[in-house]
């Protein structure tokens, strides 16, 4: 009996070593993000696209305006802003030497007139609305070497993150941006890689 007790917790042993090996090993995943800001006498434009590793592909904008003058001897600003948060995207390309985005926009928008009268500045109240834009946007990476991060989370996951920086162009909310000069992007790619079974 005791020699067959040894046999059987042998057996035991031997198939959960087989169970374990078999089982099969996570997948790395791997996510891309594009970011771009542009400014100009249009107004600012702030621009974040997502691409996860599962899931849809998704754009952050946001864009604000503010025209300031004298009239009448009085100064007065009026600001515009405009925002829009996980909006689905279908037309997104992308590489670490250069991406494009076409997406139609619905968006929320706030805007209010501020005057300044005896030095203290008097705003009404925000007047908001909806609407929808066609954003375009396009990267390409300029001739620098490509930034790498590596790191290991707490569950021994690595993550290692390439990244790229870019000119923009584009155009939303009725403003066309094509000066380098004052914008900027760029293009990282995460990799996960889980930990060995």
């Amino acid at each position: 009996m005791i020699r067959f007790r040894d046999i059987l917790a042998v057996g035991v042993i031997t198939a959960a070593t087989v169970a374990l090996a078999a089982a099969p090993a996570q997948a790395d995943s791997v996510s891309r993000y594009a970011h771009a800001h542009f400014d100009g006498e249009g107004g600012s434009m702030f621009v974040d696209v997502t691409r996860p590793a599962v899931g849809a592909t998704v754009v952050d904008v946001e864009w604000q305006r503010s025209v300031c003058g004298t009239t009448d001897g009085v100064y007065a600003c009026d600001s515009v802003h405009r925002v829009a948060y996980d909006v689905p995207v279908t037309r997104f390309s992308f590489s670490l030497t250069g991406a494009k985005l076409t997406a139609t926009v619905p968006y929320q928008e706030r805007q209010r007139h501020c005057e300044v009268i005896n030095e203290d500045e008097v705003c009404d109240g925000w007047q908001e609305s909806t609407g929808s834009t066609t954003l375009k946007v396009t990267w390409a990476a300029l001739d620098e070497p490509l930034r790498r991060e590596r790191w290991t989370g707490e569950d021994g996951t690595v993550h290692i993150t390439t990244s790229a920086w870019t000119t923009v162009s584009g155009s939303g909310f009725g403003s066309s941006y094509d000066d380098p000069a004052s914008s900027f992007g760029q293009l990282s790619r995460s990799r996960s890689i889980p930990p060995a079974a």
